[in-house]
C-alpha cells in the first residue's frame, strides 16, 4: 500500500493501460492526445493542457524555459524543498530573478513581501510536498499579482486534484500524472491560460528543443507530440482522466480532502505532532514528526510505505501521502498499523471515518485493498 507523496497506488486498469505500445502517429494515439487535452482542460480551466513524457520536474522547467523572456523580473517564492529547487530552474534560465526562502510558511509574511516587491512574474509552489504544507487560499496572491500587472506561474504537481483551484486568474501551471490523477508515473502536465498560449505563439527566444512549449502546441493542434512520447504513459493518463470524470473531479477533492483531515485529526489527539498550521496544512501530504527510527521499517513489514522527510527534517518526520486513491480501508489500515507500532492505545472504527472518504464502488473493485 503505497501512502507516499507520488507515485500513488493506481487501479489495476489504469497500471495495466501503461503496457500500451503503438504507433505514436496513428489516429488511435491521436485520439489519446485529444482525450487527455479535453478532459485536462475541462479539470483546470486552461486553455491549452500539454502532455509531456517525463516527471514533474519536466513539466516546471518546460514551463520555466519557455515561459521567461529576456529582460522580465522574476520573482520566486520558495518554503521547502521543492520551491529551492524551482529558484534553481529559474536561476538556470535567467539571472535576472530575486527569490525569498521562508523555513516555515506564514501566508501573512509570504503576502506582505509580494506585495512590496516589483516583479513581471511570480513563480511559486502551491503545495510543497517536502513538508506537508500549502498556500491554501490563492486568491489574494491573484489578487495582488493582477493588480501588478504581472503573471502568476504555478508548480501545482503535489496538489492539483486535491485543491478546489483552477486557471482563472492564473498565468500557467503544471502537474503530474502521478499523483492526484492517480496514473502511473511518466507524464508532465503544463497548463495554459489564453493570454499564455498567445505569447507563447508570438515568442522568439530560443529555447531548448524538449523544454519548448511552442513546438509542443504546434504539434499539439494535430493532436500530436512534438517526440516520441511514452505511449504507454499517455494510454494510463487517459484512462486515470476517464475514471476521474467519471468518480466527478469535486467529489475526488473532497474524497481526498475529508481524508487528509480525518488523519491529522486522529493524529494531533495521540498527541502526534504535525509540521504546519491550522491555515498551512497541505491537503495531500501530512508531515509529521517521529522518533522511531524503526517506524518505516515496520510499517513495511505491514505492507504500508511511507516516506522519511525532506533536507533538514529527514530524520525527524515522517510524510504520509493522502492522494489519489485514498481512501477508508486505507485510512483504517495504516493509522490502526501506526498506532499498534507506536504503544498508542486507540483503535479506528470504520464508522469513525468520514463517509466522504469512501471510493466509488467502480474504483474500489479496481484497486488493491490488502
Amino acid at each position: 500500500m503505497l501512502l507516499i507523496p507520488g507515485p500513488v497506488e493506481v487501479p489495476f486498469s489504469v497500471s495495466n493501460a501503461g503496457s500500451l505500445v503503438i504507433n505514436h502517429r496513428s489516429d488511435k494515439f491521436r485520439d489519446i492526445v485529444r482525450e487527455n487535452q479535453e478532459l485536462l482542460n475541462k479539470f483546470s480551466g486552461a486553455f491549452k493542457s500539454v502532455v509531456v513524457t517525463g516527471s514533474g520536474t519536466l513539466a516546471v522547467e518546460t514551463m520555466v524555459f519557455s515561459l521567461i523572456n529576456e529582460g522580465q523580473r522574476v520573482l520566486s517564492i520558495s518554503y521547502g524543498n521543492f520551491g529551492e529547487r524551482l529558484i534553481d530552474s529559474i536561476k538556470r534560465k535567467t539571472k535576472n530573478v530575486e527569490y525569498l526562502n521562508y523555513d516555515e510558511l506564514n501566508v501573512e509574511n509570504l503576502i506582505a513581501d509580494i506585495s512590496e516587491r516589483d516583479f513581471d512574474l511570480l513563480f511559486l509552489v502551491h503545495n510543497e510536498t517536502s513538508n506537508g504544507t500549502a498556500i491554501n487560499d490563492l486568491n489574494r496572491i491573484i489578487k495582488i499579482v493582477k493588480n501588478k500587472g504581472s503573471k502568476l506561474l504555478i508548480d501545482d504537481v503535489s496538489g492539483f486534484g486535491g485543491y478546489n483551484i483552477n486557471m482563472d486568474g492564473i498565468y500557467a501551471m503544471v502537474t503530474g500524472s502521478q499523483k492526484n490523477i492517480a496514473a502511473i508515473p511518466g507524464t508532465g502536465i503544463i497548463f495554459l491560460s489564453e493570454e499564455a498560449y498567445s505569447d507563447l505563439m508570438n515568442n522568439t527566444s530560443n529555447v531548448p528543443f524538449y523544454l519548448d512549449l511552442k513546438t509542443s502546441l504546434k504539434f499539439l493542434n494535430k493532436n500530436e507530440t512534438a517526440y516520441t512520447p511514452s505511449t504507454g504513459a499517455f494510454n494510463s493518463l487517459n484512462l486515470a482522466l476517464k475514471i476521474l470524470d467519471r468518480e466527478g473531479f469535486n467529489n475526488r477533492i473532497k474524497r481526498i480532502e475529508k481524508s487528509s483531515e480525518f488523519i491529522r485529526k486522529k493524529l494531533m489527539e495521540n498527541d502526534i505532532k504535525i509540521f504546519g498550521g491550522d491555515n498551512t496544512y497541505s491537503n495531500t501530504v501530512i508531515c509529521f514528526y517521529n522518533s522511531n527510527q524503526d517506524l518505516i521499517k515496520k510499517l513495511n513489514l505491514n505492507n504500508i510505505t511511507v516516506s522519511k522527510g525532506m533536507g533538514n527534517m529527514a530524520e525527524k518526520t515522517i510524510r504520509l501521502g493522502t492522494m489519489g486513491v485514498i481512501n477508508n480501508f486505507y485510512i483504517k489500515k495504516f493509522l490502526n498499523t501506526y498506532f499498534k507500532i507506536a504503544g498508542i492505545n486507540e483503535n479506528i472504527d470504520e464508522n469513525e471515518i468520514p463517509k466522504e472518504t469512501v471510493l466509488p464502488e467502480f474504483i474500489l473493485n479496481d484497486i488493491n485493498l490488502i
